[in-house]
């Protein structure tokens, strides 16, 4: 019995998907949301600023936007944003709009030093009266997407680039848009 059951389960084997490991990173997902003593309008008017990331961002020494072609022809927004860890982002505008409030970019590695790729982050204001509710959420994968990531391209080290990133923001926009400035 154990052979025959034992020639069952070798025969068995090939149909077991062996897959999972040979696709290499698996997109990461984050969310993040602060309520703001603000009015919303307020605070959408800081974000919607593509040019200024600087002007709520503390981690953030300037940024410039160039419009020019993208991929496909089409006239884009992007913007260079230099962090004052010596880090740069490139990033590329693909919507804005102002009725709803949100913000969609993605990130472009090929210009970028974050150790993130195939980043898409939406950036949301909703709220009434003075209080502002700023969720950015999206999805990324690790920089190095083979099956053995270096070390700091992992998706541990992926993972805090993203929450450094975006806790400092908030938390400083938090600080810019409730000081009245």
């Amino acid at each position: 019995m154990k052979k025959i059951l034992g020639i069952i389960a070798v025969s068995l084997l090939p149909l077991i998907p062996l897959t999972a490991g040979a696709h290499g990173a698996a997109a990461l997902r984050f969310e993040k949301t602060v309520t703001i003593k603000a009015a919303p309008a307020k605070v959408w008017a800081l974000f919607k600023d593509f040019g200024n990331v600087q002007a709520w961002h503390a981690g953030v020494e300037s940024t410039t936007v160039e419009q020019k072609k993208d991929e496909n022809g089409d006239d884009a927004t992007y913007r260079t944003v230099k962090l004052k860890n010596g880090g740069v982002m490139y990033e590329k505008l693909r919507s804005a709009d102002d009725a709803g409030m949100r913000l969609k970019y993605e990130y472009v590695i090929e210009k970028s030093t974050l150790q993130v790729s195939n980043f898409y982050p939406s950036i949301t204001v909703t709220g009434s009266g003075n209080e502002a509710v700023v969720t950015v959420k999206g999805s990324y994968t690790r920089a190095d997407s083979s099956n053995i990531p270096k070390p700091e391209q992992n998706d541990d080290a992926a993972t805090k680039a993203v929450n450094d990133y975006f806790d400092a923001g908030l938390e400083s926009l938090k600080k810019v848009a409730e000081s009245g400035k």
